[in-house]
């Protein structure tokens, strides 16, 4: 099966009534608290739509016509294009998207196993692994350069995804000229390309800042993303006990309400843009402070927001695989484990930070993402699920072996197991003796044994140089603007 084609959704906490009172409960909020936008182009188009609106305290209330009059123009589903098309990321229903971590500032080193601060080769390598993981289903930065001059960050972390990958692109949004930047590359690529796209060709994410307000930069990033027509993920990301109600249902209703107002806000500007429902909402560990990236309560949010996004016919997003765990031992494996396939199972369509990130996502490792990559593959084979059907069944097999036998040599076998088992790469399925004798390999050399073969012998769809020369062009502009 190809990763492009999983389908999910098997997993569901709510009822439609629970549903329904998660919806009136947002809409209440909307309609009788308010978002206080900042942002005067925010502002200004929200009282344009019909909101009521007050200019001294910049808090926006709104109607529940203009709520489901904005649902009503959000596509259903879109189809994200990469360079190559064999590629493409498709956004609807219950198909379901892994994606690598998102650009925390330090990195575990590959030889020593260190943590360290990220740098642009760092971008680029993991940038280039990413596109040799079959399991993953675009190109992002999975972290944030620390040696290349500050305010070109956005960038360089660009230049890395679209050098070393033909997998869809994730952009920049924060602030105009980082959005317009990220805008004008993507669309010299579909310029270059030998395709004529269907669909966008990049989204970027962005996080809402709770409770119930807008960030101006954030807000001037989307407003220029959607005027060209590329789409954006909304999430919010809130701190159940801190920025959000403690209890999980408040938080769910706060979110929502939060998407919504974003959701209004996009659809006002270019009715018809493809957006995408999503979260890194989690608890705040009330011992440090922290945002629980590792946290059960994160994989039931993770959940109920694939609910949610159905129950708007909204693609979704959730954030798994990020471990708290500041090793790779079996508190990363565990925390991982249960995020991402809770996440895959509930039928988020796009689950980012599937591979690699740890220490609540402020680092990424070398290691970790050959490893949750490799875990993927078990998840992919649970969304799988059990074909059957007169062979699956197995019925004339059974009875030509009868009671006694065995079916290791059975045609059947043969032409099927492949398809019915997962087999590791990594890990170790041989005895204890066996393993003692092979020296005792541990998963996590194995894992960079991989990552090393990839970095020296994959090779990356080159650009076309038209693009090369014009991202050229907009480097030096950008050193030039930050002066």
């Amino acid at each position: 099966m190809k990763w492009n084609s999983l389908k999910s959704g098997y997993l569901e906490f709510f009822t439609k009534d629970e549903m329904d009172a998660i919806h009136r409960t947002s809409l209440k909020i909307l309609k009788e608290i308010g978002l206080k936008a900042t942002n005067e182009q925010a502002f200004e188009i929200f009282a344009e739509a019909g909101a009521e609106v007050d200019p001294s305290s910049k808090i926006v209330k709104f109607s529940e016509s203009l709520i489901e009059e904005s649902l009503a123009s959000t596509p259903s589903g879109f189809t994200w294009q990469a360079r190559n098309p064999e590629k493409n990321v498709i956004l609807r229903d219950t198909l379901v998207h892994f994606s690598p971590a998102a650009c925390p500032p330090f990195v575990r080193d590959l030889e020593t196993n260190e943590q360290r601060s990220a740098t642009y080769k760092d971008c680029c390598n993991m940038v280039k692994i990413n596109d040799a993981l079959e399991r993953i289903s675009d190109c992002f930065c999975p972290v944030f350069p620390t040696d290349i001059p500050n305010g070109s960050e956005h960038f360089y972390m660009m230049r890395a995804m679209v050098e070393n990958s033909d997998k869809a692109i994730r952009g920049r949004l924060t602030g105009t000229e980082v959005a317009l930047d990220s805008v004008r590359i993507a669309k010299k690529i579909t310029e270059a390309s030998n395709v004529t796209p269907e669909g966008p060709n990049m989204i970027a994410l962005t996080d809402t800042i709770s409770p119930l307000r807008t960030d101006d930069e954030i807000v001037d990033g989307i407003i220029e993303y959607i005027k060209e027509g590329f789409p954006v993920i909304l999430s919010a990301e809130m701190m159940a006990g801190a920025t959000g109600p403690v209890s999980l249902a408040g938080t769910l209703a706060l979110q929502n309400a939060e998407i919504l107002s974003h959701i209004v806000l996009c659809q006002k500007i270019n009715p018809g843009v493809p957006l995408v429902y999503g979260t890194t909402s989690s608890i705040m560990d009330m011992k440090t402070s922290m945002l629980r990236y590792g946290a059960p309560e994160m994989a039931l949010l993770n959940a109920a927001t694939a609910q949610l996004g159905r129950y708007y016919s909204i693609p979704s997003r959730g954030a798994a695989g990020c471990a708290d765990a500041k090793e790779l031992d079996m508190q990363a494996g565990y925390e991982v484990a249960i995020n991402v396939l809770m996440s895959a199972l509930a039928g988020i369509n796009y689950i980012t930070q599937s591979v690699g990130g740890m220490d609540m996502g402020l680092s990424v490792s070398y290691r970790k993402i050959m490893i949750d990559h490799d875990m993927l593959g078990s998840i992919i084979r649970c969304l799988q699920g059990i074909k059957i059907d007169e062979e699956a069944l197995a019925y004339e097999v059974i009875k030509n072996v009868g009671p006694g036998g065995t079916f290791l040599a059975q045609k059947h076998t043969f032409d099927n197991f492949r398809k019915e088992h997962y087999y590791s790469e990594l890990a170790d399925t041989s005895v204890y003796s066996k393993w003692d004798e092979k020296g005792r390999a541990r998963l996590e050399d194995k894992a960079a044994d991989k990552i090393r073969d990839i970095l020296e012998n994959h090779s990356p769809n080159p650009l076309p140089e038209s693009v090369v020369k014009e991202l050229d062009t907009i480097e030096q502009e950008v050193l030039d603007r930050i002066k």
